[in-house]
C-alpha cells in the first residue's frame, strides 16, 4: 500500500511537471513582469543644439516599468532593449517637465506598459 502512494506521488509530480511544460511552451500565456533600471535618455537634441541651447536631465537617470503581454513577446522585448526618452526638441529656456515615452523594440506586439516608477522627467535647456 505504501509503495502505492509514492507511485501514484511520483506519477503526479510527473504529470505536473508535463502540463506546465505544454502550457508555458505551447500556450504562451499572458503574463507581467517588472523591468528594472531602464536608463532615461533624451532625444530632440538636434534642435537645441541649432539654437545653440542644450539640455541638462535633473529628474531621475532611470526607471522600473511594470509591463503585460505574452512570456515570449515580453521576454523578446526585454531582449530587445526597451528604452525609455523625452522629447525635448519643443522646450524654452530654462527648466522644463515632459512626459518619459517607454519604446519597446520594433515587430514585437502585443506589450503594453502597466506602471511606471516615474512618468515625467525635469530637465534644465541652457
Amino acid at each position: 500500500m505504501l509503495r502505492n502512494k509514492k507511485i501514484l506521488a511520483i506519477l503526479s509530480l510527473l504529470i505536473s511537471i508535463a502540463m506546465w511544460t505544454y502550457v508555458m511552451g505551447t500556450v504562451d500565456p499572458v503574463t507581467t513582469k517588472m523591468v528594472t533600471g531602464i536608463k532615461v535618455t533624451s532625444s530632440g537634441d538636434d534642435y537645441l543644439k541649432n539654437h545653440n541651447l542644450e539640455a541638462e536631465l535633473t529628474g531621475p537617470e532611470v526607471i522600473d516599468i511594470k509591463i503585460r503581454g505574452k512570456r515570449s513577446a515580453i521576454n523578446k522585448a526585454v531582449k530587445g532593449g526597451i528604452t525609455a526618452t523625452v522629447d525635448v526638441s519643443h522646450c524654452e529656456y530654462g527648466e522644463n517637465e515632459a512626459e518619459i515615452s517607454v519604446i519597446i523594440p520594433r515587430g514585437i506586439r502585443g506589450v503594453s506598459v502597466l506602471k511606471m516608477s516615474d512618468e515625467t522627467e525635469t530637465f534644465v535647456v541652457k
